[in-house]
């Protein structure tokens, strides 16, 4: 049993407030911990064998509480995990059953032909943006086109009408006399 240090320790009211849990919740917990940990047991104990808890007990619950709360965990995946971070930091943490590691693979493998798929859907979306830019384009060429040459149309017939136009201002400057005796 490690020493006591009544300065270090937490009692259990006081970790339950700041874990937000009930006594039985936290029992709970902390009887996992004592189960799943390899060596002794994971908490000190008092002479009345009651659990004794430091700070760094607390975050541990409190990591426990966070990972239990992620989709797709379990408690007991989640005290596994816990228990191999602290044993084992070094090497990779063997909790995932082969049936977990089936059924990640599976919706891994779910994930990516469904990002293919996005991507194949993509692309082609893309592809029909891109041809309709080239359509409009080369309406816009021929439109540009068009203009231009019923511009210099317009500018072949203005030179066309200028002498007329100049008679006609001519006409009109002469008098009503002058016009009709000239």
């Amino acid at each position: 049993m490690k020493e006591i240090h009544p300065i270090d320790y937490v009692s259990t009211r006081i970790v339950c407030e700041r874990l937000k849990i009930q006594p039985s919740t936290l029992r709970k917990y902390a009887s996992l911990l004592d189960e799943k940990t390899e060596k002794d047991l994971y908490f000190t104990r008092d002479e009345s064998n009651n659990r004794l808890y430091t700070k760094e007990d607390i975050a541990t619950l409190q990591l426990i509480i966070d990972l239990k709360n992620k989709p797709g965990y379990t408690l007991d995946v989640a005290v596994n995990e816990v228990v191999g971070f602290r044993h084992s930091s070094d090497t990779t943490s063997d909790i995932a059953t082969e049936t977990d590691k089936t059924e990640f693979l599976g919706k891994l493998q779910l994930l990516v032909a469904q990002q293919n798929k996005y991507l194949t859907d993509y692309q082609a979306a893309l592809q029909k943006k891109d041809d309709q830019i080239e359509r409009l384009e080369k309406l816009v060429d021929s439109l540009v086109s068009h203009n231009v040459d019923t511009i210099s149309e317009t500018n072949k017939i203005s030179e066309n009408s200028n002498p007329v136009l100049e008679e006609q201002q001519e006409l009109k400057k002469k008098s009503f006399f002058k016009r009709m005796f000239s």
